[in-house]
């Protein structure tokens, strides 16, 4: 979906926002604390009924205002959210009420880059399960379904092991059944899924790390050769102690392997800060070729390009953007080199400064 029109109400410090005839890049420059990344955060929200940058609605929401509003509008589609400030929100489609986020993230297949965070690589297996699981739901139908059951399965289990102490493992049978069931499928579809995405990681790596051979190694959180079912049934006793489930794909990893066969090691020890980023870089951007390659064009949130990439970084950045047919929302504070990359690449952008919280159009 390409946004042509934005409407942001009562979002942080920012006046009313209304912007329309949109381009494929849209730049936001502005001092600190000017605004310009709530308009990015306004984008997020509507996405994906949250901020990047607080779990609170309160936080995000304008003082002593009940509620936040986001509006935009493509060629063919008209979405809507409404956030309050108690978290619940309310969703539209071309005018009618949808219940699930997920309808409003496959119109708007959304991907932040924050180039001064190093999360994905550094912090725990979370943001990398989170990262493969975003690109699972844009191209991969059948994904969503198998979670959703998959979850409300694993939630009744840890509930049950938290809340019931003598538990027997014939009290979990139900339970054991349609984790491995719908456990077994996730990991079927996310092993085919990271072996194409390794392809194109592979291409993108080469722009951006041209001397470095890193794989990306999917672990499933359970043993593959005998199956989720026994491990469930093997560690009745353990998770009785832990109270909750240890093994399943809710606890997979997606493992950055730097260096030949013989000695591996993770990405995450031997790269610098430099490097990091640009890996991360070039995890993202294979995703949103992976989506182009099945016509599906991503969103993306581009947050201080400048402030942490050097002139032919941002460059290689902006040109691959571009060539991937994305829409490119971005924030900096030095606007002349940003455009002079544009400029260079003759791609069609809109400039718009922020001051205290105004956001306009400015001249080029």
């Amino acid at each position: 979906m390409q946004i042509t029109r934005l409407n942001i109400e009562r979002v942080r410090n920012l006046k009313t926002v209304a912007l329309h005839e949109l381009q494929p890049f849209n730049i936001f420059y502005g001092a600190n604390g000017s605004g310009k990344t709530s308009v990015l955060e306004a984008i997020h929200l509507l996405a994906t009924g949250r901020s990047f940058r607080t779990h609170i609605p309160k936080h995000y929401i304008q003082y002593e205002a009940g509620d936040a509003i986001v509006f935009a509008q493509s060629a063919t589609e008209r979405i809507g959210m409404q956030k309050l400030a108690s978290g619940e929100q309310v969703m539209k489609v071309n005018g009618d009420t949808i219940a699930t986020q997920g309808q409003l993230a496959k119109l708007l297949p959304l991907q932040h880059i924050d180039p001064q965070s190093t999360d994905i690589i550094d912090h725990g297996a979370k943001p990398r399960r989170q990262l493969l699981d975003w690109l699972m739901f844009h191209v991969e139908p059948e994904f969503y379904f198998a979670w959703q059951y998959y979850s409300r399965a694993l939630k009744q289990r840890n509930s049950l092991l938290k809340t019931r102490r003598n538990l027997t493992l014939a009290d979990l049978v139900p339970w054991n059944k349609m984790l491995s069931d719908y456990g077994e499928m996730l990991h079927s579809q996310r092993v085919s899924i990271v072996e194409q995405w390794n392809q194109f990681f592979h291409e993108d790596l080469k722009i951006l790390l041209p001397n470095l051979e890193i794989e990306l190694e999917y672990n499933p959180g359970f043993h593959t050769e005998q199956g989720l079912l026994q491990d469930l049934v093997q560690q009745h006793q353990k998770d009785l102690e832990r109270r909750y489930t240890e093994y399943g794909p809710h606890r997979a990893d997606l493992r950055l392997k730097t260096g030949g066969d013989a000695l591996r090691s993770d990405a995450a020890d031997v790269l610098s800060r430099g490097q990091k980023k640009l890996l991360i870089m070039a995890l993202k951007l294979s995703q949103i070729a992976m989506l182009h390659a099945s016509n599906k064009e991503t969103v993306v949130l581009l947050d201080d390009l400048t402030a942490e990439l050097d002139e032919t970084a941002q460059q290689r950045l902006i040109e691959r953007l571009s060539q991937l047919g994305s829409q490119v929302f971005m924030t900096t504070l030095d606007h002349a080199s940003v455009l002079k990359h544009l400029q260079d690449l003759s791609i069609s952008f809109q400039l718009f400064h922020v001051v205290h919280g105004q956001v306009s159009l400015a001249a080029p």
